[in-house]
């Protein structure tokens, strides 16, 4: 773990942030939506709805904690890895409208698959640099798998 002497505080809260505040208004887009989720034909393996807001909460954090350890590496080269850290972050911004608010299931199936590849990616880039920081997006994928899943069920459902 890292000492809390050598945290740049200001830096991690700024990674928090940066995290937490896109899922929070891709989540607030797509707000009035979302009551059309519970309406549809939902495959019998769906987590409950009070499942969402707190991993997601909690995956916007790991995220942040893994960007700090990237960016506050002064010794690595991190531009190839944030750039797809932002690219992923994007598009995992853009998922909830194109699912909830444009109801585009196929779509936002094909959407994930492609968010699983740069998660990879970024896995991969990120553990290069620090172990950690890759590690941590572990479960960010494997819950887009489980999103995956909800995704490609609820275009064969409906």
């Amino acid at each position: 773990m890292i000492e809390s002497k050598t945290v740049d505080w200001k830096l991690l809260l700024v990674c928090l942030l940066i995290c937490l505040v896109t899922g929070a208004v891709s989540g607030i887009i797509t707000g009035n939506s979302v009551g059309t989720y519970e309406s549809l034909n939902l495959p019998d393996f769906t987590p409950p709805a009070i499942a969402f807001p707190i991993v997601w909460t909690l995956l916007y954090i790991l995220m942040g904690v893994s960007l700090y350890l990237i960016v506050s590496r002064k010794d690595a080269d991190i531009k190839v890895p944030v750039m797809v850290f932002a690219v992923q972050l994007l598009m995992n911004f853009c998922w909830s409208p194109i699912f909830f608010t444009y109801g585009q299931y196929l779509l936002a199936f094909v959407w994930i698959v492609l968010l699983w590849i740069l998660v990879f990616a970024m896995i991969l880039l990120f553990r290069r640099i620090d172990a950690r920081a890759g590690y941590m997006q572990i479960p960010y994928l494997l819950w887009l798998i489980v999103a995956g899943y909800l995704s490609y069920s609820v275009y064969v459902l409906n």
